[in-house]
């Protein structure tokens, strides 16, 4: 009875650890982006949601850029880090693009952003989190390692950081 108690304990704690502090977001993405306030913030053991203004909207270290599909498809199906470049396209558009061209490796990069956007995001961040998902000038970046997406939208100088524990 003790072991099972003790089982129970243990299993309760780590289902009420959060998958990341604002502070080891913030440090993780500095070296890419000019942050200036958090926005929005939440974090659980499933996933992670954060939303930040930054002072210029644009990349302070550029990522791997991937102006093809076919090079997107590469870089997703390596799990290397990857800025999708394709002209036209919005980044819903290009999840979509790689979902069809590979859905086991496409399920990755869906689930990082679904998850975070269902589970750690109130309403209005929602409906932000959409709009700048539907934007043409919106950056998306894949990070696999991390199980995470960067969505910087440089008109209104905002940055979306998403990861699930898929």
């Amino acid at each position: 009875m003790f072991k099972l108690l003790m089982w129970l304990t243990g299993l309760m704690l780590l289902a009420s650890c959060d998958l990341d502090t604002e502070e080891n977001v913030k440090a993780q993405l500095a070296s890419r982006l000019y942050l200036l306030d958090t926005m929005h913030f939440s974090s659980k053991g499933t996933c992670t949601a954060a939303v930040f203004t930054l002072a210029l909207g644009e990349f302070r270290k550029p990522y791997f850029t991937a102006d093809t599909l076919e090079t997107a498809m590469e870089r997703v199906r390596g799990q290397k880090d990857v800025l999708f470049a394709l002209k036209g396209l919005t980044p819903h558009e290009v999840t979509e693009a790689i979902m069809s061209r590979d859905l086991s490796n496409g399920l990755g990069l869906i689930s990082s952003g679904i998850g975070p956007a269902r589970d750690c995001m109130d309403a209005r961040i929602s409906r932000g989190y959409y709009r700048v998902l539907m934007s043409e000038k919106t950056q998306m970046v894949y990070l696999p390692e991390e199980n995470a997406l960067l969505l910087l939208y440089p008109p209104e100088k905002l940055a979306f950081f998403l990861r699930g524990n898929v």
